[in-house]
């Protein structure tokens, strides 16, 4: 739990909500950016850094449009938080959730993490080499620092 800035998560996460103003009314756990927040602060309430099932109750189905940019940053951050577990590499893991959840914003679908952000955002590449680029740049900024 140390390892993860579950404060700035949170605050990175709600960048991307469109707002009742937007939406109407807050669908929650059938919103991605809602499911986020959800499971953020359910780690948090736990301290634990697992939700069990968490990844098969991403809400695929949300089609609203979100800000790409921000997304991208925030996936950026995203995968600053991750360990890099590898072979120990588990879906339930709240870093996996939200990067997951936050793909379908993108992608249009959850993409397969095999445990290395090095070999995710390279694969990445062949998905959308747009995105890949734009990722990456995300992540090396968070890494120096670079965005607030």
């Amino acid at each position: 739990m140390d390892n993860i800035n579950f404060d700035q998560l949170l605050k990175r996460i709600e960048e991307c909500c469109l707002t009742e103003d937007s939406c109407g009314t807050c669908q929650k756990d059938q919103c991605l950016v809602g499911y986020c927040k959800h499971c953020a602060k359910e780690c948090l309430k736990s301290k634990d850094e697992f939700i069990d099932d968490g990844f098969d109750e991403i809400p695929l189905t949300d089609t609203k449009v979100y800000d790409e940019e921000t997304t991208v940053n925030t996936i950026g951050f995203i995968l600053n938080q991750c360990r890099n577990c590898r072979l120990y590499h588990d879906e339930d893991c709240i870093v996996n959730i939200l990067r997951s959840s936050l793909e379908v914003i993108l992608f249009g679908e959850p993409l397969e993490y095999k445990g290395s952000t090095l070999v995710y955002l390279d694969e990445t590449k062949s998905i959308n080499l747009e995105f890949a680029q734009q990722i990456f740049k995300s992540f090396q900024n968070h890494k120096r620092g670079g965005i607030k």
